[in-house]
């Protein structure tokens, strides 16, 4: 028989521009009430986008939490009514300047699951083409397009930290090494 968890209630307690927070009590499997908070955020997408030449486009920007400029892979947070595919293809052209002929669905996980109901969706793109749309005007972003077999010795030499950024990697590993056998060789 599975642990029972009861919701006892849920309360926000701040609202702020990228995501509120609730006070959430529960009643645990031993009868126990305990209060957590909550980081209510919107879903959202990481894209692995790749060219015809096997070269990955990252984007770099500073991150508040790391205190640092990060280079990880485009994404962004879905619109309310969007599906996970359309805000792909407009983050992808919003981020990098491209679409893709092919869009593939890697899964997804959640970012924190501790403390936040953030659900993050993972594609890989494929076969670009330029289709500019203009950036967000908070996103300060910079381009790097890298070899694939240079990214993931960047993955083992510990120069991407980006969590999204590495399980995207990851969860793209059967697809990659089908075009590129030699991909994890140093």
């Amino acid at each position: 028989m599975e642990p029972r968890y009861k919701l006892i209630s849920r309360e926000k307690v701040l609202e702020a521009h990228a995501f509120d927070v609730e006070r959430i009590i529960f009643q645990l499997p031993d009868g126990k009430q305990r209060t957590y908070d909550l980081v209510d955020h919107a879903n959202a997408v990481t894209l692995l986008p790749i060219d015809r030449q096997g070269n990955v486009y990252f984007v770099t920007q500073y991150r508040l939490g790391a205190e640092a400029l990060v280079l990880e892979l485009p994404a962004g947070v879905m619109d309310e009514g969007e599906m996970p595919v359309e805000t792909a293809r407009r983050e992808l052209r919003e981020e990098i300047g491209m679409d893709c002929r092919e869009l593939i669905s890697l899964g997804g996980m959640y970012m924190v699951a501790g403390y936040s109901n953030e659900y993050m969706n993972l594609f890989l793109a494929s076969d670009l083409l330029p289709s500019p749309l203009e950036q967000d005007e908070d996103e300060f972003l910079t381009l790097s397009i890298i070899p694939i077999r240079q990214v993931f010795k960047m993955v083992r030499e510990g120069v991407i930290q980006d969590g999204k950024t590495l399980c995207a990697l990851f969860l793209a590993q059967p697809w990659l090494l089908k075009k590129y056998p030699d991909l994890l060789a140093d």
